[in-house]
């Protein structure tokens, strides 16, 4: 039986061509999708997994759903678009197992789980040392995320999720009022017996008959693993639950998909950089793409990169956004455009004023008021480079960024993925590789792929050819103009 997959938000047309040439089938299709691939809408029949941009971090989306399924699709998504990051939690939402509590942390009662402590929900009493059954509700999915486990045990299916209790709650999709009172009515003998029921999203369109079936085989499914939890071993998982990835989308993944995008419709250059920025909201995109079936790619992307660079060169400020795969984002601070270069490339130079003192992480020297940060970034280069230099004009260092090629934002906002090696030379001082063990790390745990692994080694070999030279920072003080 082949899986199935429904896919949402502003990568959809690009996604649902990718797993639909790849076998997957594709359910609950919009109307637009299903005349662009040429295919039915399936409305009606449940996803296995669920592919949708997050609401929150439009440059990421996320595969939810059953694990042997997810597996496929994440492989379909990793080996078909290049240069993502992938976040791989180590434990399902809706896993159940034996949880300890550790105590009160707050207001906060925190249990130990197989995955590190996590905070203990629908439970009154937080007795420390009591072994509890537990449901994983809320998955951390970047390191340092703090896990959500409850006391009330669920299973899911897929129609719905069922655990003791006694109330009855819908999936926001779920719009029809007739398929309401009917899930209603149906769950009302459940409720009595002390289950309570979420229908999901795929009960919205499906067979009534096949829906409401699946309640008493998730009830079995309940009481077998309630059992299992009664004879487990502590922080034993006996219920794996559904799986969950998150991926990352760069400059070159999103560049990737405008392409698979333009296959099946007009579609701008830019198209998912421009829809995942601030500005999206205003119909712009749409519009370029109406273009975009008139008039050529290649002459069409000039335009829009000088109507990008003319947005940043009247932008009193620049925001520098430094994500970073296994810790918080920086907001590097507010840059003010020295200068912005449009052409083949953007290209965009920003400037920085010190104001307090310290040490500039990495080069090891001081960082004193009145020293200029000058920082120079082009779009498709995997380097952003930092010059520092005092109050007087005398270059103090440079420090190297291997990142992602970096997103050029007309809302005022450049952004790239941080890939943790560096290579820094202060004034006076050999070149210095930082931080290769971090880079390592992200490789071994998955989050990295193998293209973004050679395109790294490449960059800082051209890194080194060129900031690594004798005299290579006299003629870059010699080439800047404060």
């Amino acid at each position: 039986m082949p899986i199935r997959a429904r896919v949402r938000g502003i990568y959809s047309t690009a996604i649902s061509k990718i797993l639909h040439d790849n076998g997957i089938e594709l359910v609950d299709v919009s109307p637009v999708i299903a005349e662009r691939l040429g295919i039915d809408e399936r409305r009606g029949k449940p996803a296995d997994v669920t592919v949708k941009s997050d609401e929150n971090n439009p440059s990421q989306i996320l595969i939810l759903g059953f694990p042997g399924e997810v597996h496929t699709i994440s492989s379909i998504i990793e080996n078909t678009v290049p240069d993502i990051i992938v976040y791989r939690p180590k434990i399902g939402l809706y896993a159940a197992f034996k949880a300890r509590i550790i105590g009160q942390e707050g207001r906060e009662c925190i249990a130990e789980t197989p995955v590190g402590p996590a905070t203990l929900v629908d439970e009154p009493e937080c007795v420390a040392g009591r072994e509890i059954p537990v449901t994983v509700v809320k998955v951390p999915i970047r390191p340092g995320e703090r896990m959500v486990v409850s006391s009330r045990v669920r299973v899911v299916g897929k129609y719905a999720i069922v655990g003791k209790g006694s109330g009855v709650s819908f999936s926001n999709f779920i719009r029809n009022k007739e398929r309401i009172s009917n899930l209603l009515e149906a769950s009302a003998q459940y409720v009595r017996q002390g289950f309570s029921i979420r229908w999901r999203s795929n009960a919205d369109e499906a067979n009534l008959e096949e829906v409401v079936n699946e309640i008493p085989q998730l009830i079995s499914k309940l009481k077998e693993v309630e059992h299992r939890l009664a004879n487990a071993k502590p922080l034993e998982v006996v219920y794996i639950g559904e799986f969950m990835r998150l991926v990352e989308l760069t400059y070159n993944s999103k560049a990737y998909l405008d392409a698979v995008r333009n296959e099946v419709a007009p579609t701008t250059p830019y198209h998912h950089m421009l829809r995942s920025d601030e500005i999206r909201s205003n119909g712009l995109v749409d519009l370029l793409d109406i273009i975009a079936a008139e008039v050529e790619g290649p002459k069409l992307a000039t335009l829009v990169r000088k109507w990008i660079t003319h947005r940043l060169s009247n932008k009193r400020d620049i925001i520098l956004l430094h994500k970073r795969i296994t810790k918080k984002n920086i907001v590097l601070g507010k840059a003010k455009p020295v200068e912005v270069i449009g052409g083949e490339r953007i290209s965009v130079t920003v400037k920085r004023n010190v104001k307090s003192p310290g040490e500039y992480d990495g080069l090891n020297i001081p960082k004193e008021p009145g020293d200029q940060i000058l920082t120079y970034m082009t779009e498709g280069s995997w380097i952003t480079e930092h010059r520092y230099f005092d109050r007087n004009g005398n270059l103090k260092g440079v420090y190297v960024n291997v990142n992602t090629p970096p997103e050029f934002l007309p809302s005022g906002q450049v952004q790239y993925v941080d890939l943790e090696v560096d290579l820094v030379r202060a004034s006076g001082e050999p070149c210095r590789i930082i931080d290769s063990k971090l880079f390592l790390a992200l490789v071994r745990g998955g989050y990295v792929q193998g293209d973004i692994y050679v395109k790294v080694l490449k960059a800082m070999d051209e890194a080194i050819s060129k900031y690594c030279v004798k005299d290579a920072l006299v003629k870059l003080a010699e080439q800047t103009k404060l």
